[in-house]
Formats: C-alpha cells, sequence, structure tokens
C-alpha cells in the first residue's frame, strides 16, 4: 500500500460509492450534469441521486435524503442552497458518512453570516471526524474510475500523469480540453478551504504513484506555511510542480477575497523566494500554467542539460541562448560528424552552429529543404544534445511532418 493509498484524500478520488444531494432530472439545470456526467462516462462505483421530489434520475433510483440510502456511502456530494448546507451536513454525521464535497457557494466569500454558517459546519466536522472539501468547489475528478464531479459535460477521459490543484472554478469550462485532449491524473479544487487545503493536496499527489506532474493554481496559502513549505519539498523532489499563484497585489488579494473569503496577506516576494527555495516552477499566466504542464506532461525529463539550438532569425538564436544560460541550461558541444553535416548546409562564411541560424541556411539551400532537414536531424544521433530547441517555417512544416516522428522519437527513446 502506498503512501497516498493511506492518506484521507484517497477517500474522495477512490469513493465505492457516491450520493449526490441536488441531483435533477432537468437538463437545464447545473446540477443536471452532477450525475449525468457520472452516468456518462462509466464510473465504477455505486451512484445515489438524492432528490426527494424524483423517483428516478439518469435511469438510477433516487433517495429523498441521505438517510434513505441503502447501505454505506463513501462520498457525499453536496449542491443546494447553503441555507440547506448544514441540515445536509447533520445528516451525513449521522449517517456515518466521512467525506463530503460542498458544492454550494454562500459562505465565507459572502459575508459575515456565511462566515458563521461555514464555521459551524466546519466544528460539526471536526467534532465527528468527517472531512469537507470546498465549500465553493467543484471536484475531485479522478480518470482511473471516471470520476467527475463537474457542472460542465464531460464526455470522454484521457488518462496521463497530470494532476491539478487548483482554487477556482475557470477551469471547469476547460475540462472538455483538459479531459479529452491533455490528458489528467486527477484535479483537486479546494474552493473557499474551510478544511481541506494545499497542504493536504501536496502531500496527497506528492505521494500518488499516479501523478507525474503537478500544476497547481492559488489564490492564497491557507495551511500551516511550515507544513506547505515541507509537503511542496517533498513534492518537488519527486516529480515536477508548477505553481501559479495569483492575488499578488492589494488590488489582486481584495479581488480573490470576493470568491474565497480569505484574504491574500502573503509578501509576494518572500512567497516567490519560498517556491523557488523548494524547487517549484513559478509561472506568470494561465498560458506559461497550461505550456509548462503539458511540456512536462509529454515530454521525459532530460539527462542532463546540454541543449541544441535551431532557429529561423540569428536574433532569435540568440535570445534563446540567453534564456538557456539565466535558466541553467548549456549549449551543447556537437560531435565531428553532426559539425561536419551541419556546415554542409551552412553559407561559405563561419557561423556557429549552436545556435545554428536556419534561416541563413534556407537562403543557401531552399530548393532542398529535405536535405536540409535531413542535416539538422543529425542533431539527434548526437549524445552531447539532452534537448532541442527548434522553430521551422511554413514552408518545411510538410518536410517536418515527414521525419517529425523520427525527431521527436529520437529524444523520447534516446
Amino acid at each position: 500500500m502506498s503512501k497516498s493509498d493511506q492518506h484521507f484524500l484517497d477517500s474522495f478520488f477512490n469513493a465505492r460509492s457516491v450520493a449526490i444531494v441536488g441531483a435533477t432530472r432537468n437538463p437545464a439545470k447545473l446540477n443536471h450534469q452532477l450525475t449525468e456526467n457520472l452516468v456518462r462516462l462509466g464510473y465504477t462505483g455505486r451512484l445515489y441521486p438524492v432528490n426527494p421530489n424524483s423517483a428516478e434520475i439518469s435511469g438510477l433510483p433516487a433517495f429523498a435524503s441521505v438517510g434513505n440510502v441503502p447501505g454505506e456511502i463513501d462520498l457525499v456530494v453536496i449542491s443546494v442552497s447553503f441555507l440547506s448546507v448544514p441540515g445536509i451536513v447533520r445528516e451525513c454525521v449521522e449517517k456515518r458518512v466521512k467525506s463530503i464535497v460542498i458544492v454550494s457557494g454562500g459562505f465565507s466569500e459572502a459575508g459575515a453570516e456565511g462566515e458563521r454558517m461555514q464555521g459551524e459546519i466546519l466544528n460539526l466536522a471536526r467534532q465527528n471526524g468527517v472531512r469537507i472539501l470546498g465549500p465553493n468547489t467543484l471536484s475531485p475528478i479522478n480518470t482511473e474510475n471516471n470520476l467527475a464531479i463537474s457542472f460542465h459535460p464531460c464526455k470522454e477521459t484521457r488518462r496521463g500523469g497530470l494532476s491539478f490543484i487548483s482554487q477556482s472554478g475557470l477551469y471547469d469550462y476547460k475540462l472538455h480540453w483538459l479531459l479529452g485532449c491533455v490528458g489528467i491524473c486527477k484535479i483537486l479544487d479546494l474552493g473557499n478551504k474551510m478544511d481541506i487545503n494545499e497542504v493536504d493536496a501536496l502531500e496527497y499527489l506528492g505521494e500518488d504513484a499516479d501523478t507525474r506532474v503537478i500544476a497547481m493554481h492559488m489564490k492564497t496559502i491557507r495551511g500551516d506555511g511550515r507544513q506547505f513549505m515541507e509537503a511542496l519539498k517533498n513534492a518537488c523532489s519527486k516529480k515536477p510542480v508548477i505553481i501559479l499563484k495569483s492575488g499578488r497585489t492589494t488590488s489582486g488579494s481584495r479581488a480573490a477575497a470576493s470568491h474565497t473569503g480569505s484574504l491574500a496577506q502573503e509578501n509576494d516576494v518572500v512567497v516567490d523566494n519560498l517556491f523557488r527555495q523548494a524547487g517549484a516552477i513559478r509561472v506568470q499566466n494561465l498560458e506559461e500554467l497550461f505550456g509548462f504542464a503539458k511540456a512536462f506532461e509529454f515530454l521525459p525529463p532530460l539527462n542532463d542539460n546540454q541543449t541544441a539550438i535551431i532557429s529561423i532569425s540569428g536574433d532569435e538564436g540568440v535570445i534563446a541562448t540567453d534564456a538557456c544560460e539565466q535558466y541553467g541550461f548549456r549549449l551543447a558541444e556537437f560531435n565531428e560528424e553532426t559539425r561536419s553535416r551541419l556546415k554542409r548546409i551552412s553559407p561559405p562564411w563561419d557561423m556557429p552552429l549552436n545556435p545554428f541560424d536556419l534561416g541563413v541556411a534556407m537562403q543557401c539551400h531552399a530548393r532542398n529543404p529535405a536535405h536540409l532537414l535531413a542535416a539538422l536531424s543529425s542533431v539527434l544521433d548526437d549524445e552531447g544534445a539532452d534537448c532541442l530547441v527548434m522553430q521551422l517555417p511554413s514552408v518545411m512544416l510538410l518536410g517536418m511532418a515527414v521525419i517529425g516522428a523520427a525527431i521527436c522519437g529520437g529524444f523520447i527513446n534516446g
């Protein structure tokens, strides 16, 4: 049994039975997808829709309350008016349910009364050994057993090694792309972090054998700072961890509070240094977050950091070279055979072979792009190059399609 199997979050991701409180037959309502997704994807556990006004939902028998569900329930998902949530949590306690997801909003992010109600629920949970994800959350998602708690219609899942930790519903509308194209292992949206926070998520996914890459979007650090650093360092020692930390400015912190009810007070310079010390990769926007996540998901770790650069423009090659040195990479030293083949497609004057200016080479050999690509592919056989940064113009894309599999396969299998 792995360490992740012993963690309490395993009961969320690998629940053998799920009850959906607020399930509905009405396809026009968001809650319809909470049950429909699990049926459509083929969730492998037992599924219990809960709605006192329906006898059947999504082809399954519906129950009037949590207490009416026969047998044990591993996970209860609550998506009803926030005013009804405390009573349903009490029902779960009476049913001896230990894991609850509160999708409903209207708690700490909504003011003093919501904060009071959230505290009441938390006290009840702690007194009875119950763990709660949320409120104001959409998750968990686990592609291994087709568990997907989401308002977005999920039609397929593509399993991968990338797991997301988020504190935002903005990923829900991206699920079709994430689940169908990128390849996801698990997703955990922490919501208001009333109980479960980023420390718990990192501890679990850091030890999860199926998770090869962790991508994390944070607004606030809610858990204990020392525990967070220990969990982050441990995770970074085993797999890449990419973090997007929003709420970096005073105005951004206030905006974050309107969604989660927790004002971000962290000093951004301190946070930046802590991430760096732990070995995490900090990104600045969503484009970088998804870009790094896809790169680490699809490409294997490098054996070393010796880099070959092939660019269309000499200036772009210089920029790439600066970036390599800035981030600790070294320019590869090619062997004699590679140097000889690159010189054959070089202009008649001396020119650096790394970075290699493909734009100038094309001016001399434009009539034979296949010859150019064949010479460039010699870099793949050079043991002195661990990775290749390559830019191709549109006129050579057809040629790239012919040898592209060889280029990618050379590094992946080498």
